[in-house]
């Protein structure tokens, strides 16, 4: 059934929800860009109109801006059920575990709402059923049943009425920041906001060769970081020429850096006197290796100049920025502890 409702409202309702589901807070104009065509009648014309809006409009406009945000993968309209079955549909022996299976997911849910009620732990209320279940039909029915969790998790986060969302942000992070502030202080990563690396998953040929030059240093430390390294980002200014330290062992035992990287966020090819500046910052340093990390990729000179001279500098490209990226987006934190 439509409701009668304003723009303005629906507006500004859309703003807040986005901003608590995906931790990220865009202006007026900013939504104006990434709005869908198939919204453009809800979300353009006179603020104080008044439009007949249905529930799954608004449901598809919230899912289909948390798509373009990075923070879902995916929309996915429909019962997460059905999009379990179908994914299994061509699997006889996991249809027939997934119904064995769902009467334990629902004691689960219906032990979680009980001790919510009664404020237990819902979190503890929901795992003698799945150990019952994991007894019953091993790893693969408990893995199953984890896969239903996880749909709900989705449902609920995405949904316009609930409160519930997959990460419990600290804060909002203004989308321009990303392209406009050398502020790398986050408390959702090091060095790298979480928040930002999912828009970049998402939105990544369009902005990741706009983005501020010291949030792209810093995008390049947060991957060497969580790839187990002992990482030194620079001051951004007078550093040098080198941006990133990086040591496979903590840097107080270890010496010199294992590899020094410069980052270089910008559109033309990486040319040979580049090369040739970090080689010599390698020796002097003596580290391994170094690493220019590029928006663009190196100029054909470049590349023979590192092969046929033996420098050991490597190139970090577009598409290796690109994998760096999807390695680092993640799902939230998750509605359910278990």
């Amino acid at each position: 059934m439509a409701i009668s409702v304003s723009r303005k409202e629906v507006i500004t309702r859309t703003g807040e929800l986005i901003g608590y589901k995906s931790g990220l807070g865009l202006n007026k104009e900013e939504f104006d860009d990434i709005i869908p065509t198939e919204y453009h009648q809800i979300w353009f014309g006179p603020a104080e109109g008044y439009l007949r809006l249905y529930p799954e409009e608004f449901e598809g406009l919230i899912e289909e801006l948390l798509q373009r945000l990075g923070n879902i993968e995916s929309t996915s309209p429909g019962l997460f059920t059905l999009h379990l079955r179908h994914k299994y549909r061509h699997n006889e022996k996991k249809t027939k575990l997934l119904d064995d299976v769902f009467p334990f997911f629902l004691k689960m849910m219906e032990n979680f709402n009980t001790a919510a009620q009664q404020s237990e732990d819902p979190n503890k209320a929901m795992v003698p059923p799945l150990i019952e279940a994991t007894l019953k039909y091993g790893k693969e029915g408990s893995d199953l049943i984890m896969e239903l969790v996880d749909g709900l998790n989705g449902l609920l986060h995405k949904s316009p009425w609930t409160s519930i969302r997959e990460t419990e942000w600290k804060d909002v992070a203004k989308l321009n920041d990303l392209f406009v502030s050398e502020n790398l202080k986050t408390q959702h990563g090091t060095f790298m906001d979480q928040r930002y690396i999912d828009y970049l998953r998402a939105n990544f040929d369009d902005k990741i060769g706009s983005i501020h030059w010291r949030k792209f240093e810093g995008l390049t430390a947060e991957f060497f970081e969580r790839q187990g390294y002992f990482v030194e980002i620079g001051p951004g200014r007078a550093d040098g020429g080198i941006d990133v330290r990086v040591w496979t062992e903590d840097p107080k035992l270890a010496g010199p850096p294992t590899i020094l990287i410069q980052c270089k966020r910008q559109k033309s090819v990486i040319e040979q006197t580049i090369v040739k500046a970090l080689y010599a910052d390698v020796l002097h340093e003596q580290a391994q290796k170094g690493l220019i990390v590029t928006s663009s990729s190196f100029s054909p000179g470049s590349k023979t100049l590192c092969l046929t001279r033996e420098y050991p500098v490597a190139e970090a490209n577009r598409e290796t920025l690109r994998s760096w990226v999807k390695a680092m987006r993640k799902p939230g934190t998750g509605i359910w502890a278990l």
